[in-house]
């Protein structure tokens, strides 16, 4: 089977971001799994949810004429997926699963109407949204670097939480494939930022250390002179 509903109780997978959403959209939402290879939804297909990654890893993907496909998207965990067709009345891509995957699934129809009827729940949707338009221009920022240590400590220094703590999206290997690098290349550079005191790590999370907030301080000030 290619996907599975596993609840329809939203209370059991609450995102903490999500706890101040309206009732009517908390109570309309659905976790489902979907198997790798799945589709979500696709291309011309009606839209009718607007889907936030739990597990895994989604890419958006439109086939072209001529035969490639190009990759619009890739929504890891904790990111939106079909934000951009909630005011389209068809999806204008595939959306397709490259690891196993559960989703919070939303009605497109319930947050609209929550979206014009609580102003208070529009800013915070723009603020999330905000938020993900900034990680995604981080990454391709990411991706210009040469160096692939300073590719991993770019994603530590921009993408920790409040507590400093970064948490890989998926495997350690599914991370190096988001980084552009091979998964050997970070675990070498892990293990050498951990000997030299610059990070602390438990299992697929890693915490910046004093050290390295430090040193990442004194590059910047350097780079501004």
């Amino acid at each position: 089977m290619n996907t599975t509903d596993i609840s329809d109780s939203f209370s059991a997978y609450a995102v903490a971001d999500l706890q101040t959403w309206p009732d009517a959209l908390r109570n309309s939402a659905l976790l489902r799994r979907y198997d790798r290879g799945a589709y979500v939804f696709k291309r011309g297909q009606r839209v009718e949810s607007v889907y936030l990654v739990q597990k895994g890893q989604v890419l958006l993907r439109r086939d072209e004429a001529h035969g490639e496909s190009l990759t619009l998207q890739t929504a890891r965990p904790r990111e939106f997926l079909a934000e951009a067709s909630l005011f389209s009345p068809h999806y204008h891509c595939d959306a397709f699963c490259a690891s196993p995957s559960e989703l919070l699934v939303f009605p497109a129809k319930t947050l609209l109407a929550c979206l014009e009827g609580d102003p208070l729940f529009a800013v915070d949707w723009i603020r999330l949204l905000s938020r993900q338009l900034v990680r995604s221009r981080a990454r391709e920022e990411r991706l210009t670097l040469r160096s692939p240590r300073d590719r991993v400590l770019h994603c530590l220094r921009l993408e920790h939480d409040t507590h400093k703590r970064f948490t890989a999206p998926g495997t350690l290997m599914q991370w190096a494939g988001t980084l552009g690098i091979a998964h050997e290349t970070l675990y070498r550079i892990l293990a050498q930022l951990e000997q030299q005191g610059l990070i602390v790590r438990d299992g697929t999370q890693i915490v910046l250390t004093e050290r390295q907030r430090e040193n990442a301080g004194r590059s910047r000030r350097t780079q501004s002179r």
